[in-house]
């Protein structure tokens, strides 16, 4: 701690204590002076007092490389996030603009407090399909979603406060699978109005989706222009997709090869146009709907005016405000509304009801399986907590500027690691795309066809439905279909708020019910039968072990033999509670009527303690051979050195257990 002469050590604070309001220093640090504490105030040290802060560690080595390379991903990824952040405003509900105010402020916020250098936090499709479903915009304004974004936050970072990110595991890959699927789903169906140029109100749930659109279509409700100018701008963007994946194949098959530079040059510049083809499809869609504009031809429903301007710096209003028409996405006429303000922040609580608490939940888990794939795919380590923390801060700060709740984009992200971005500062770039967009260009979004958007939105979403994960389900682990199926159903018809919590309500059973029936793996040695646990050993187990004895006592008196000794093995389990105790204590009682004892073998430390403590003239040897050869000497009429025998068996329980110990 210290070096030659009493002297502290470069760099270090040792050991200070903020006792009663006063800074006390303990004994192996005295003789500390002022120089020191300024050289202690190093960025080494700034981490470890600032650990929610992963910028510290990036910062001090970013270079003019770094800095050449996040302007590329962050300026590809503002071309990307501004067609769909006012398409997917659409998709919670809310007029356009909104769209735009939720994509900058999580950028900025995750620059400072981000951990995954690859993720880019702002509006998705998931997330707004939430909102719609929670803040109901329709019904309550736009005042409820900024509200929810709010309540989002908050409970995000108290969540990283008391390190609650272990709960995401609790949400298998089948029940993602499943939301995600359903979800994506249930937005295409949403769009399908805007494709075909449906001009009446269509019920968001999707049975009542589907019935409503079709009906329509086949009343014949519907405009040629926006279908030609949807299924267009849907196979522009199919096509320019997949040429994206060719270029990325040429550039991987010749890695190795020398390629001239005018061919470089030239591939960059087919994947800059492929990569940014949302934006590039959007301005030509906008250029020739002015045009037909100009001339008076009407054949395209248009986004219409958009609010110009930075939005308000204010936090959220706790009321409602006027609704927003499903049809056109404006505040309705206050002329014609009664309902506007009529909600305080009690009420407002009260209508988000459970999506409060899974509306933040499905956010975390959307960023921390993006964060968690691209930091396997590019050998870095994402702490979930951290995460945790950043989409809270995220949520928070962007309330302030009216936005809806943020999480990860997984496109946006993608397209962010093939741009080769090297830090999270690539989000100011981004975040300075998005503002320009806001202050410049809204006077020209409102001649975007919604034609265009809904094309935008429906081939993003559709590649999110996974059919390959069940046939690999069939092949690998039938049972986990049921959690995929209870996910998928549950939120295609019983909404997306329910859908996804009946699903891990289903998988928390499973799993309870895998650890009340622990597998075993037992052997019968004459009259003796020794037995393994595989697992924990706890109150939901216990009653299994129990049967699971009965069961071997059964089998054995069938075959004209009594039981004379039950030698648990105890090597894989590390705990116990009282419940174990107590059924342990009743089944040696059972095991003496019938002239049999009950042995322990192979105790761990805190079993032995419980056990020893709760059992009385408890019989404990240090491993099964042991136990074994005493049994041998206490019981003389025991043949089981003569006979040994393996009893098998094909099915749970009795029947279900491992013939090997």
């Amino acid at each position: 701690m210290f070096s030659r002469g009493g002297r502290p050590s470069r760099g270090r604070y040792h050991n200070l204590s903020l006792v009663n309001g006063d800074m006390s220093i303990s004994k192996e640090s005295r003789g500390l002076t002022a120089q020191g504490v300024r050289k202690s105030l190093t960025v080494k040290n700034l981490r470890e007092w600032l650990p929610g802060f992963p910028i510290l560690r990036w910062l001090p080595r970013y270079s003019l490389f770094d800095l050449q390379s996040d302007f590329t991903a962050g300026l590809t990824v503002g071309l990307m996030v501004v067609p769909q952040a006012i398409a997917y405003a659409g998709i919670a509900g809310l007029p356009h603009e909104y769209g735009l105010y939720s994509s900058f402020m999580g950028c900025i916020a995750y620059f400072f407090v981000g951990s995954a250098k690859d993720v880019t936090l702002g509006p998705t499709a998931i997330m707004s399909l939430m909102v719609n479903s929670v803040a109901d915009p329709s019904r309550n304004g736009a005042n409820y979603a900024v509200a929810l974004t709010l309540v989002c936050g908050m409970i995000q970072l108290l969540m990283s406060m008391f390190r609650l990110g272990a709960l995401m595991s609790f949400i298998s890959a089948p029940v993602i699978s499943g939301f995600t699927s359903a979800a994506a789903i249930t937005i295409a169906m949403g769009q399908v109005k805007h494709v075909f140029g449906i001009k009446h109100h269509v019920p968001r749930p999707f049975l009542d989706c589907v019935n409503g659109t079709f009906s329509e279509i086949f009343h014949g409700d519907i405009r040629g222009g926006d279908i030609a100018m949807g299924l267009s701008c849907m196979l522009v963007v199919m096509l320019l997709k997949h040429f994206k994946t060719v270029v990325m194949k040429w550039d991987e098959n010749e890695k190795d090869k020398p390629i001239a530079r005018h061919v470089q040059y030239s591939r960059k510049f087919l994947w800059f146009i492929t990569t940014g083809r949302n934006a590039i499809l959007v301005t030509a869609a906008a250029l020739i709907a002015y045009a037909l504009e100009s001339k008076d031809q009407q054949y395209l429903t248009l986004a219409g005016e958009m609010k110009g301007g930075f939005p308000p710096i204010a936090p959220p209003a706790f009321h409602s405000s006027l609704p927003i028409n499903s049809t056109n996405l404006k505040p309705c006429n206050p002329a014609i509304c009664s309902n506007a303000n009529r909600t305080g922040l009690g009420d407002m609580l009260a209508d988000f009801d459970v999506g409060a608490i899974y509306v933040p939940l499905i956010g975390l888990l959307e960023l921390v399986a993006i964060a968690q794939a691209f930091a396997r795919q590019n050998n870095y380590v994402i702490d979930p907590n951290q995460e945790l923390f950043a989409i809270g801060v995220a949520n928070i700060l962007s309330c302030f500027f009216s936005s809806y709740p943020v999480t990860g984009s997984f496109s946006r992200t993608a397209v962010n690691a093939q741009s080769g971005v090297r830090t999270p500062a690539a989000g100011l770039v981004t975040a300075g795309i998005v503002l320009l967009a806001i202050g410049v260009l809204t006077p020209l979004f409102r001649y975007i066809p919604m034609a265009a958007l809904s094309a935008i939105i429906i081939t993003a979403v559709l590649g999110m439905v996974n059919l390959r994960i069940v046939l690999e389900l069939w092949r690998i682990k039938v049972a986990d279909l049921i959690p995929l199926f209870v996910s998928f159903f549950g939120t295609l018809f019983l909404g997306i708020e329910y859908g996804v919590l009946l699903a891990v309500v289903v998988n928390i059973m499973y799993i309870l019910y895998l650890q009340a029936r622990p597998h075993f793996s037992w052997r019968a040695t004459g009259d003796v039968v020794a037995l393994r646990l595989h697992g924990g050993m706890d109150f939901p187990s216990i009653s299994y072990l129990r049967q699971v004895i009965r069961g071997i006592q059964s089998d054995m008196a069938k075959e004209d033999m009594a039981l004379s000794a039950v030698i648990i093995d105890w090597t894989c389990v590390m705990d116990v509670d009282y419940t174990v105790v107590l059924t342990l204590k009743d089944l040696c009682d059972e095991l003496k009527r019938s002239d049999a004892l009950l042995a322990h073998a192979c105790m761990e430390a805190p079993v032995e303690k419980v056990l020893t403590v709760g059992l009385t003239n408890i019989q404990a040897y240090s491993s099964v051979e042991d136990a074994q050869t005493q049994l041998h000497v206490v019981n003389l009429t025991s043949d089981f050195r003569e006979t040994d025998r393996l009893i098998r068996s094909s099915g749970p329980g009795p029947s279900g257990l491992d013939d090997g110990l």
